[in-house]
C-alpha cells in the first residue's frame, strides 16, 4: 500500500512539473505538498477501513441525511460487513458532489475499555459515518475519532449502501 502512495505522490508531481510557473500554476515544492498530503490522505482511508474491527461493531444506523430520521437499524454484523465489503477495495479521492445527500450510514462500536474501567462503563462510539449522494457514485466518508473526511468515487459501495437503506 505504501508504494501505491508512492507512485501516486510521484505521478502527480512529474504531471505538474512542466507546467510550474506557467499559467500561475503552483510550483513543484506547491505541488509535490499536494501531492504528498493526496498520498497520506489515500493511505490513511485505506488503513482505517481495513483497521475496522468487524466483530466489535454493535449496530449500524442509517439515517435520512436530510431530516436526519432513521431509517433502519442493523445488528447483524455479516450484512453490515458484506455492505461495507466494497468500499476496502477503493482508494482513489473524488470531490463531493453537487447532489443532495441521501443517507447517512453510522457504524457504531463500543468504546476500548480502558484500565480500571468497568465493562458496565462502557458507551458506544460512532467509528465511521459512510454519506451516499443522490444519483451519485461518490461516497463521503467521516472517521469520527479523528476527523478524517473523504470522498470516493464507488458505484459498487454507493449501491450496497443503498441497498440496506431500503
Amino acid at each position: 500500500m505504501r508504494a501505491r502512495a508512492a507512485i501516486a505522490a510521484l505521478l502527480a508531481a512529474t504531471v505538474a512539473l512542466p507546467l510550474a510557473g506557467c499559467f500561475g500554476l503552483p510550483g513543484l515544492d506547491d505541488v509535490a505538498d499536494q501531492a504528498e498530503d493526496f498520498a497520506s490522505q489515500t493511505q490513511e482511508l485505506a488503513d482505517t477501513l481495513s483497521d475496522v474491527d468487524w466483530g466489535k461493531v454493535s449496530r449500524l444506523v442509517v439515517r435520512d441525511a436530510q431530516t436526519g430520521e432513521v431509517v433502519r437499524e442493523l445488528t447483524d454484523q455479516d450484512q453490515i460487513e458484506g455492505a461495507f465489503d466494497p468500499l476496502s477495495d477503493e482508494n482513489g479521492l473524488a470531490a463531493e458532489p453537487d447532489a443532495d445527500a441521501e443517507y447517512a450510514f453510522e457504524l457504531w462500536q463500543p468504546e476500548t475499555q480502558k484500565l480500571g474501567q468497568s465493562a458496565d462503563d462502557l458507551d458506544e462510539v460512532k467509528v465511521l459515518e459512510v454519506t451516499t449522494y443522490e444519483g451519485s457514485p461518490v461516497v463521503g466518508l467521516e472517521v469520527s475519532p479523528i476527523g478524517l473526511r473523504l470522498h470516493i468515487t464507488s458505484r459498487a459501495a454507493a449501491e450496497s449502501l443503498r441497498a440496506l437503506a431500503g
